[in-house]
């Protein structure tokens, strides 16, 4: 999905994992660059870090897979680093938010989205892998959130290693069986 960038009230970014050890995944890193540029361009005022990581392989696909609201399996808050890693760059407190407590993509544009009501804010960019922007925009439309879509730069045609591709393999994988997933649960 191209990106769609329009002055809006808030950036939300979407986490992309985390370490136990609190440091983020290559996809965190990208989407918080991506979110904190758009910031620093002037595309919102507001920006909103968002999720908390679940590590465990196993553990994800079971509360995936279980539709579960159970928010203690989270052991990495990512939005938290990325949030932290913000301030550490310069970036003032009082322009960024986070939403720690999700796990998955409809939590967090769920909790999001309260957040916005709360406050005021009508419209969001989401920033999200280019993987990852289609179903992050589907759940959004589903839950009728005004957002236009700001994904990280689609570096497939950069892949090209055996390892790269295999991981590009498991992230679109990963997707259709989000989106298969989501659209069975009624998220989409």
């Amino acid at each position: 999905m191209p990106e769609r960038l329009v002055k809006s009230d808030v950036i939300i970014v979407l986490g992309g994992g985390a370490y136990e050890n609190g440091v983020l995944g290559a996809p965190s890193n990208e989407r918080l660059l991506r979110g904190l540029l758009l910031y620093k361009s002037g595309y919102a005022p507001i920006v909103i870090f968002t999720g908390g990581a679940i590590t465990s392989a196993s553990t994800k696909i079971l509360h995936t897979l279980s539709a579960s609201d159970d928010r203690s399996a989270i052991d990495a808050p990512e939005a938290a680093v990325m949030y932290d890693t913000a301030v550490a760059l310069g970036i003032p407190e009082s322009v960024m938010t986070v939403d720690g407590r999700s796990t998955n993509t409809r939590e967090n544009l769920k909790d999001v989205k309260e957040l916005m009501q709360k406050n005021g804010h009508k419209t969001c960019l989401i920033v999200t892998s280019s993987t990852h922007i289609t179903r992050a925009m589907l759940i959004a439309k589903k839950l009728g959130m005004d957002c236009a879509p700001a994904p990280v730069k689609d570096t497939t045609p950069l892949r090209r290693s055996a390892m790269d591709r295999l991981t590009l393999f498991h992230s679109v994988l990963w997707e259709y069986a989000g989106l298969a997933l989501y659209k069975v649960y009624g998220y989409i």
